[in-house]
């Protein structure tokens, strides 16, 4: 009798702990959920209903508004928005590889390097992280000032040093490096919690070098590197690449950019809303399965960790 009351005690115990456990996990996935439905569904949702409608003035006092599907038709009829959206598209994908061909390698490798705790570790991981400390807008005023006025007069005999001069390249090279502090710091921070015992035992059986980063750290990094990749094709459709500090380089604006420059321009022009509204949702309907598809590929194809 006294073995049945205290084994239904310990499920209670263990009920009531389940039940805790469960409360707690609710409650912490509460606010991602609640943040999605307000800074998301909430602010956009005026937007996804603009999408599907258009204004026809019936007279000086009275407008209508229609359910129409000619605002996602216009991106594709319309020669001069077409060419506008191939334009910014092709110039997204130039940052977009350059990230993904140089800034990614290389910060995967400046953190194997704090990893191994070379000489000057620490003090590249304290400069790198610098630019993210500075605001932006400081650092874009500094950067051009920097190589508009005194590079050029440091080294004379280069040309091109200008930012005035090579603009593209100069605004690549402006977001790769403000990038890759965060890059790094995270990159490092996952090769740090790999235990000793591994890389120990790599040794021991021969990976040394870049044996030992590519067969040891690597795999053991590639979450931490999936997160970055995935979340880097869906901001090819919205980062701005501080283009707005660097005043809009027309010619090189992003697709971010552009859209942020078209929604801009509604300010008291509300019959233009549908139009950006609609061009937003065909940005969305690629970037969800694509980014989606990124990230099959990397836990289908990736290196595991085993």
């Amino acid at each position: 009798m006294s073995n049945a009351i205290m084994t239904e005690t310990k499920k209670k115990k263990t009920n009531k702990a389940e039940r805790r456990s469960n409360i707690f996990y609710a409650a912490l996935m509460a606010f991602p959920v609640i943040q999605f439905l307000i800074f998301y569904v909430g602010v956009n949702f005026k937007s996804f209903g603009y999408a599907f409608m258009v204004q026809e003035k019936i007279s000086d006092t009275e407008i209508v508004w229609h359910a129409t599907l000619n605002n996602f038709a216009d991106w594709f009829s319309n020669s001069t928005k077409l060419r506008d959206l191939l334009a910014t598209t092709k110039m997204s994908l130039v940052y977009y590889g350059a990230s993904l061909c140089v800034s990614i390698p290389l910060a995967m490798l400046f953190s194997y390097y704090i990893f191994k705790k070379c000489l000057g570790a620490k003090l590249f991981r304290i400069f790198l992280f610098i630019p993210s400390i500075v605001p932006a807008a400081a650092f874009v005023l500094t950067y051009k000032i920097v190589f508009n006025d005194v590079v050029p007069e440091v080294f004379s005999s280069v040309s091109g040093l200008r930012y005035d001069e090579n603009q593209l390249t100069h605004i690549l090279f402006y977001n790769l490096y403000v990038s890759f502090g965060t890059s790094v710091l995270m990159y490092a921070n996952k090769m740090f919690d790999i235990s000793p015992e591994i890389i120990e035992a790599g040794e021991l059986d021969g990976a040394t070098g870049i044996k030992e980063f590519w067969y040891i750290v690597l795999p053991l990094t590639f979450s931490t590197l999936s997160v970055f990749l995935i979340t880097g094709v869906a901001t090819i459709f919205t980062n701005q690449y501080n283009l707005f500090l660097f005043q809009g380089a027309p010619e090189y604006q992003s697709l971010g950019y552009y859209m942020y420059v078209l929604a801009g321009a509604t300010v008291g022009h509300e019959q233009e809303i549908p139009n950006v509204a609609a061009l937003g949702m065909i940005l969305t309907a690629v970037a969800i399965p694509l980014t989606y598809l990124v990230k099959y590929c990397l836990e289908k194809f990736g290196p595991s960790e085993e």
